[in-house]
């Protein structure tokens, strides 16, 4: 079995998936395109009942995320295999193929988390092999939902989870006690705006978020919200009692691709 690449793209966002398609191709990982929600669609503005259930307001652009992901959870548990769930502005370290290849081996968890931002996670000691990186079972994340390989398991407890609650795609996605997750260390994945961090050549320039929105952050929240928010916190401080170590992961090795000079660009729906 070899694990498929879901790579969630605007349709606007030509180039970027060009650059998807030449890096994935590169490295051997077979992809299909998925086309990502956009604020226009009717499920991103019906039921604000829904919509309020977080810890804040959700912006029109988090709630057009969440439910690209939660497409490509619906491909993982429909077809009963794990994917390689990727946004379109992922770098991809060189010995991924490798991870995947090695993944497909891996018993007892719902996601393999491959993505490092620049922000501590919390992870069990007990270290194992995937393939040439190492992981460890994941307690504590906060952010990441660029590349993750996900199991239909997982597809499923996600699927089951955002039919309750919205919520910010890798917060769900992170959220403590809902998936059975590991981390790979060295790092697999980062966004291209964290390039320059890592030491790794930006493919293109830095933009702003056209997902984040700080008016949104920012904004009043109900009584209900603050209380989910307190909650989350609460669950986040136990598990870091007594349990795992802090770490800021590395990311791996990479291969520069050639950089976008154009817009707008061909690409191909899926890998040939």
């Amino acid at each position: 079995m070899t694990i498929q690449s879901l790579v969630i793209n605007l349709k606007s966002a030509s180039a970027r998936m060009a650059f998807q398609q030449k890096q994935l191709l590169s490295m051997g990982i077979a992809w299909k395109r998925m086309p990502a929600i956009t604020i226009d669609d009717i499920r991103i503005e019906n039921d604000d009942i829904y919509w309020d259930g977080w810890q804040r307001p959700l912006a029109p652009t988090e709630r057009a995320c969440l439910r690209s992901h939660m497409a490509c959870w619906q491909v993982v548990y429909d077809n009963s295999v794990p994917c390689l769930i990727l946004e379109d502005d992922a770098l991809l370290a060189d010995d991924l193929p490798a991870v995947l290849a090695s993944a497909t081996q891996i018993k007892g968890f719902d996601l393999l988390q491959l993505e490092t931002r620049n922000r501590a996670k919390y992870l069990e000691k007990k270290i194992f092999n995937v393939g040439p990186v190492q992981a460890r079972a994941l307690l504590i994340d906060r952010t990441g939902a660029a590349g993750y390989v996900l199991w239909p398991t997982g597809a499923r407890k996600l699927l089951d989870h955002v039919a309750r609650a919205p919520g910010l795609a890798d917060s769900i996605i992170a959220k403590p006690g809902l998936l059975r997750a590991a981390q790979v260390v060295p790092a697999q994945v980062i966004q291209n705006d964290m390039a320059q961090l890592y030491d790794v050549p930006q493919e293109w320039p830095s933009e702003i978020s056209s997902v984040s929105s700080p008016l949104y952050r920012k904004s009043r929240k109900s009584s209900a919200q603050k209380l989910r928010r307190i909650m989350e916190q609460l669950s986040l401080g136990f598990r870091q009692l007594g349990r795992g170590e802090k770490m800021m992961v590395p990311f791996g090795k990479r291969t520069r691709i050639q950089t976008i000079t154009t817009k707008r660009s061909s690409y191909d729906d899926v890998s040939p």
